[in-house]
C-alpha cells in the first residue's frame, strides 16, 4: 500500500505542522472565518489520496461527509491518513493528524481531541453533525490504536 504522507503530526519532515503549530496559528485567526480559512489552506498541504483507497474498507461511518482513514503501525508510531470530499472536512482532518499522527498507542489515548477543540474555540463554531463525524473519527483512530497493540 501505498500511504500517503503528509507534514501534520509528528514527523521526519522539515516541514512539519505541529500539534503547537496549528494551536498558535489557530488561536490567532478571527473568528470563524479567519479559522475556516486557515483551515481549508491547511487542507491544500493533504497530498493527493489514491483512489483505490477510497473504498469502503477505508470508509469512516458517522460522518456526513465522505471520510476515508487509513492508519498504520511502525515502530511502536501510528500513521495516519485522512482524506474527505469536503473541503471544511478535509480541514478539520488536518487537526486530527496534527494531533495523532506519529503519536504511540498511549499518546493517542491520553490526548482529549474535544478539550483541544475547546482551548481553540473551535467546538462552538461546529455544526452537531460534524462534531459528530470528528468524534466517530477519532473514536475510530483510538480504537485502533487498542487493537493494534
Amino acid at each position: 500500500m501505498n500511504f500517503p504522507q503528509h507534514p501534520f503530526g509528528i514527523s521526519l519532515q522539515d516541514n512539519a505542522i505541529s500539534l503547537d503549530d496549528l494551536s498558535h496559528r489557530l488561536s490567532h485567526a478571527q473568528g470563524w472565518e479567519g479559522k475556516s480559512r486557515l483551515l481549508v489552506q491547511l487542507a491544500k498541504a493533504l497530498p493527493e489520496f489514491p483512489t483505490e483507497l477510497r473504498s469502503d474498507q477505508y470508509r469512516v461511518t458517522g460522518c456526513e461527509s465522505q471520510v476515508w482513514l487509513l492508519i498504520a503501525l511502525r515502530n511502536e508510531r501510528y500513521e495516519i491518513a485522512a482524506d474527505s470530499d469536503s473541503k471544511i472536512i478535509k480541514g478539520l482532518l488536518t487537526l486530527i493528524l496534527a494531533a495523532y499522527h506519529g503519536r504511540s498507542a498511549e499518546e493517542i489515548q491520553q490526548f482529549d481531541f474535544n478539550a483541544w477543540l475547546n482551548q481553540l474555540g473551535l467546538h462552538r463554531f461546529l455544526s452537531a453533525s460534524r462534531g459528530n463525524g470528528l468524534a466517530a473519527i477519532v473514536t475510530k483512530i483510538k480504537q485502533r490504536a487498542i487493537s493494534m497493540t
